[in-house]
């Protein structure tokens, strides 16, 4: 996988830049120092393997046997255009929610060697915890869209990865807070259970499946409780790569 390289700097720092989560100029720069740190001497698969030490999963995104990406699918935006795609990201098949953890557990280990003043050594300021996991999701997303180009013999070109438009975020729901204990029936004077008690609960629906939930922005889905090692899927358009022919022993052109 490709590196978090001093690019990954640029997008953080242009989130606080922006104003959006309201950060102040030093807490820009601290974060920008944390995110820095050796970051470019790491790839995405040492991160995820020395944070994911329960199973054999080394940071990869899923792909099937024929070497696609799982969970994605991939067409031409335009009839008249060669160059321009869109790409639907089925989260849950690329298995995303480990890697947007992996990434967020690396850049939250460098941000704990920084010092924040008003704050114990080792300690993230909860204000600015959400822009690391805008940042994890924003990484997680456009290293996927570039590697699912890759993967079918599609290669971008160099501001790609910089003017893809990313929507239609859909993250998981809510966990609901109900009780499943199920309610004993009421008895009578007798000690009878009450026939209309049973019956009840003979006739009770079931509650419908939780929908994921839909939001126009990947800060919507943020602010809305997203989690890096949650899965999540998005849509991808303005992606602009050239289609390369498939080589005669099946290799990917790609990779060399």
């Amino acid at each position: 996988m490709r590196h978090l390289t001093t690019f990954s700097l640029f997008w953080i720092v242009s989130f606080l830049h922006r104003g959006t989560l309201g950060f102040t100029p030093v807490d820009s720069l601290r974060i920008s120092a944390a995110i820095n740190t050796q970051q470019h001497q790491h790839q995405l698969h040492q991160l995820a393997s020395s944070s994911s030490s329960n199973d054999d999963w080394q940071g990869n995104i899923v792909s099937t046997a024929e070497g696609r990406i799982s969970g994605c699918s991939i067409t031409q935006s335009k009839k008249d255009s060669v160059t321009e795609w869109s790409l639907n990201i089925n989260g849950v098949d690329a298995d995303l929610g480990r890697f947007s953890e992996a990434i967020y557990k690396k850049i939250t280990m460098d941000a704990k060697q920084q010092r924040f003043q008003g704050f114990r050594p080792g300690t993230i300021p909860p204000h600015l915890e959400p822009t690391y996991r805008l940042y994890a999701m924003d990484k997680c997303a456009r290293e996927t869209v570039l590697e699912a180009m890759q993967q079918n013999n599609i290669r971008p070109f160099d501001s790609c990865r910089s003017e893809l438009v990313m929507e239609q975020f859909q993250i998981p729901p809510l966990k609901s807070k109900k009780s499943n204990k199920k309610k004993k029936p009421k008895k009578n004077k007798k000690g009878a259970a009450d026939d209309n008690d049973e019956t009840a609960a003979a006739e009770a629906e079931p509650e419908p499946e939780p929908q994921w939930r839909l939001f126009d922005s990947m800060k919507e889905a943020v602010d809305a409780g997203w989690r890096p090692g949650q899965s999540f899927s998005f849509v991808a358009t303005n992606v602009f790569g050239q289609k390369l022919p498939e080589t005669g022993d099946g290799s990917n052109p790609l990779k060399f």
